[in-house]
């Protein structure tokens, strides 16, 4: 026979062989084949790492979620193995910051995957299989040359923090402090040692742990006045300042742009104020003209942490480790506040009536003065008069559930008594109360809910006037 025909036959033949396999292989698929015996049976192959996924063909995007289970089952096989010289032998007993560290590495194993290669998939009638593996050598290299790669551009960003550090730029060292440890984060359970300049070998981890920890420690929030008296909602109080120094070498060193937030962690203000030291190392806290009426409120000014470490809920290891109250320097600025007097004009009515007890008056009443003034008898007398106008009307009465409706309408003015200019109005409108037993069941619901809305609405405005 011709040497080119023995060739062509042969490379049909060959054709049909594959055409047969692939029928075959696509009978397997729909679910007419025999499962394969990793399907049944988890194989053992050495030097290598198992993942092996299933997902219901009922999900539409079973392919993706028979992979994604395939290579959390090949990560649950990595150990994670703590080095005796990780930072994490030094943190052992930080309330489950290691079970924190497992889990983050447990997720970022599995993003972080490389070289994974796919053995086998199957299909049956009800469920896809994926059957998935990693060279355990390929993946030692792989880890290897990541903890090399961590450890020089940590090293690099300590070199820079001790350098902004040594110059007093405290803000900047410590960027760079936690720059270096997002680095080696993945890392932390393995030895970080490295050989830095005029230190000789150190841990990075450790090294880092314990830098971020001094600066912090050497960090000083101090009030320039014991007690800061000021008015209630003015203008002219004295400003409420706090200066930051760092202290080093025995010395005390003015720090520049520091991030910190102003708070009140003892009242129901949620209110807060981000601040940024000048130049002299001094911050401003224009919060306290927000402080409630009362013999001593405390302003609480800390290091805003979130500024160095992101929101917790993106870092939470480094909140763990760094943001603890314990830890981050605050401190308190008292402050006295003094209550404007105030002088009320209540004009009620209730389902057509005037009403001498003015029920919605008495609301704003007993919460302006807990929180802001303090009540006179004669307009003479006070620094705002507040005028309440407010009306009660009918609604249907709903038979079929013994129901009354009512609804209340109030408008609210406040008045500088000294220029006569007014400085605040806002109303509450169609307030609706629902009760059985009666008209004035329904009113009182109403002027319940109106009671709420001068908690969450009126309060948090007024308190940002000023008089």
């Amino acid at each position: 026979m011709h040497p080119l025909k023995t060739y062509s036959y042969a490379a049909i033949l060959l054709a049909m062989t594959l055409s047969a396999f692939s029928c075959s292989s696509t009978r397997m698929a729909s679910g007419g084949g025999k499962k394969p015996d990793w399907v049944i049976e988890r194989p053992v192959q050495e030097g290598y790492y198992i993942g092996i996924g299933m997902a219901s063909t009922n999900q539409g995007n079973y392919l993706k979620i028979a992979k994604n289970n395939a290579l959390t089952d090949l990560t649950s096989e990595i150990s994670v193995n703590i080095s005796s010289n990780s930072v994490l032998h030094q943190l052992e007993d930080q309330s489950g910051f290691r079970e924190e560290f497992e889990s983050y590495t447990r997720t970022s194993l599995k993003d972080q995957l490389e070289g994974y290669e796919l053995v086998d998939s199957y299909t049956g009638s009800e469920n896809h299989w994926v059957f998935y593996r990693l060279s355990k050598e390929k993946y030692r290299q792989q880890e290897r040359q990541k903890l090399e790669k961590a450890r020089e551009l940590a090293k690099n960003f300590y070199h820079k923090a001790q350098e902004a550090r040594s110059s007093y730029k405290i803000p900047q060292a410590v960027n760079y402090y936690v720059k270096a440890f997002k680095a080696i984060k993945p890392h932390l359970d393995k030895d970080l040692s490295v050989f830095v300049m005029n230190r000789g070998r150190i841990n990075l981890g450790n090294a880092l742990y314990q830098d971020i920890q001094e600066v912090f420690s050497n960090i000083t929030i101090e009030p320039q006045q014991d007690v800061f008296k000021i008015q209630a909602l003015s203008g002219n109080n004295q400003p409420v300042k706090a200066r930051i120094h760092y202290t080093g070498n025995g010395e005390s060193h003015p720090v520049a742009n520091l991030p910190v937030v102003c708070s009140f962690p003892e009242s129901n203000i949620i209110e807060t104020e981000k601040l940024q030291s000048d130049a002299s190392g001094t911050i401003t806290c224009s919060l306290a003209s927000m402080a409630p009426k009362g013999q001593r409120q405390r302003i609480k000014a800390a290091l805003d942490t979130e500024t160095f470490f992101g929101r917790k809920s993106e870092n939470p290891m480094l909140y763990k480790l760094f943001s603890a109250e314990s830890s981050t320097p605050y401190s308190y600025i008292n402050v006295e506040v003094q209550d404007l007097r105030a002088y009320f004009e209540a004009e009620e009515k209730s389902f057509g009536k005037g009403t001498a007890d003015h029920p919605v008056t008495n609301l704003l009443r007993q919460a302006l003065t807990r929180h802001f003034f303090s009540l006179v008898e004669k307009p003479g007398q006070a620094d705002v008069i507040v005028k309440v106008s407010a009306n009660t009307t009918k609604g249907k009465f709903m038979e079929k559930y013994n129901l009354y409706t009512a609804y209340l309408n109030c408008n609210i003015s406040l008045i500088n008594a000294r220029n006569q200019t007014k400085v605040y109005s806002t109303g509450l409108q169609n307030i609706k109360g629902m009760k059985t037993g009666g008209y004035e069941m329904a009113a009182r619901d109403a002027r319940t809910k109106a009671a709420n809305q001068i908690q969450e609405k009126i309060l948090p405005e007024i308190r940002k006037l000023q008089f």
